[in-house]
């Protein structure tokens, strides 16, 4: 007579084996196919010039700026600041920066970058586009608008004593191919701001003109002779 145990053993391990190979095999495929962990090594630099078509066009505080960076990267974003508690610092932008090759010569056809955001803020978002990228290497220059001059300036038509406005702070946040964020990395104007004092100085008063009446000593002494 057949004993249905000797058989029955043997075949539920087999199913249990094949299970255990399945289960380790998506395991494995699950492991391969897990997202990069997002590692913050991207470095950038980039600086800032004044923009020489901005007072024809009524923005005088309008700037450059360009930059680039080892790695690919999906977007970034400009922050403009001055000190604690200031808002509202930029009141324009450009929203198609243009996209150069290495060589800051060639306009690169294949990528591009589109900018948003509110106005007045104190800064301005911009992305490659699902999926793209800006590459390593390449630079990307627009314009921002601050709503006062980049370069510590005094109050127009303040009072003596006014503390004058100051320097701005521009920095670029970037997002790379891994997802990390990188940054602040701070960008400056190329040219070196003039010196200004640190409040609005009091006028000098003016000096008092001595005026010399021509001819009044020769009038009396005829008055007298006579």
């Amino acid at each position: 007579m057949l004993d249905r145990n000797r058989w029955v053993a043997p075949a539920r391990a087999g199913l249990l084996s094949f299970g255990i190979a399945i289960a380790m095999g998506v395991l494995a495929s699950a492991a391969s196919a897990a997202p990069v962990t997002p590692e913050s090594l991207t470095d950038c630099n980039g600086s800032l010039s004044a923009d020489a078509t901005g007072t024809a066009a009524g923005e005088p505080n309008l700037l450059d700026y360009t930059f680039s960076c080892d790695g690919d990267i999906s977007a970034y974003t400009i922050i403009v600041d001055r000190q604690a508690g200031d808002e509202g610092n930029i009141d324009d932008y450009n929203p198609s920066p243009s996209v150069l090759d290495s060589d800051g010569v060639t306009p690169n056809a294949a990528e591009s970058i589109t900018c948003e955001g509110t106005t007045p803020s104190d800064g301005v978002n911009c992305n490659a586009g699902a999926g793209a990228v800006l590459s390593a290497g390449n630079l990307s220059e627009g314009s921002i608008d601050p709503v006062e001059p980049y370069c510590k300036s005094l109050p127009a038509d303040a009072k003596p004593g006014t503390p004058a406005i100051p320097k701005a702070i521009v920095q670029l946040v970037v997002t790379d191919a891994t997802g990390a964020q990188d940054g602040p990395f701070d960008l400056d104007l190329s040219k070196a701001c003039p010196k200004v004092p640190n409040v609005v100085p009091t006028p000098k008063p003016k000096k008092k003109t001595k005026t010399k009446t021509k001819g009044k000593g020769k009038t009396t002494a005829a008055k007298t002779a006579r």
